[in-house]
């Protein structure tokens, strides 16, 4: 193995290291592993296609790989932000998660704010990529960011993407169940340890999303 290579290695096995990867990012870590000086083009490729080979990059897209040389390596979640850059991960992805829903799916979930008097954003839906399915809905962006950061998404130092708490996740769904613009069913309720949830924090987000008659409603089906 040449020195560059194992500098590339150890520089993308870092813990500061992006758990997702571009080609332009490989290229420019690569660099920084050589003396700061530009690796042959057919090096790169080559060496890239070895690291895939042996499951250090999983692509998700053309161009797009999650970094396994980390000790925690970068997942399929920490991917959306490629596909919608203010998307996050919620619903089943969340409460699956944290063990609130009982029948968790591999599919990672996400949602995308709607603006108001604008066309949805391009690209919702399931997505297919290499590393599995993503799903983005759509949700106003009034109620996807409606209440304080604490209480709708999880503190930064946890995830490498926006993740809503479980709470936040379930008032996303309810809000889907409920919405005529969605054909999304809301939460199966006798899938759903709710003793696992913050009641309080529920609370506070259920009235930050004036949500209270979906909400209610809910409860009672």
């Amino acid at each position: 193995m040449k020195a560059w290579q194992s500098q590339l290695k150890q520089l993308l096995g870092d813990t500061d290291a992006p758990p997702v990867l571009t080609r332009d990012l490989i290229k420019r870590y690569s660099r920084s592993a050589n003396s700061n000086q530009p690796v042959a083009a057919s090096s790169l490729t080559y060496w890239q296609r070895s690291m895939i080979a042996s499951d250090n990059l999983k692509p998700i897209q053309r161009g797009l790989f999650l970094n396994c040389f980390r000790a925690k390596p970068g997942m399929l979640a920490d991917a959306i932000a490629w596909f919608h850059t203010d998307a996050v991960v919620s619903l089943n992805t969340v409460l699956g998660d944290s063990g609130i829903l009982n029948n968790p799916t591999t599919v990672v979930t996400a949602v995308v704010p709607i603006d108001r008097g604008r066309h949805p954003p391009a690209r919702l839906g399931r997505k297919m990529t290499q590393a599995g399915i993503v799903h983005f809905f759509g949700i106003p962006r009034h109620i996807l960011q409606a209440g304080k950061s604490e209480d709708r998404l999880e503190a930064e130092e946890q995830y490498e993407h926006l993740r809503a708490t479980p709470e936040k996740a379930l008032l996303d769904w309810i809000y889907l169940g409920f919405s005529p613009r969605s054909r999304r069913t809301p939460p199966p309720g006798a899938d759903l340890d709710m003793e696992l949830l913050d009641f309080r924090r529920l609370r506070r987000l259920v009235v930050a999303t004036k949500l209270e008659q979906e909400f209610a409603a809910w409860l009672k089906s």
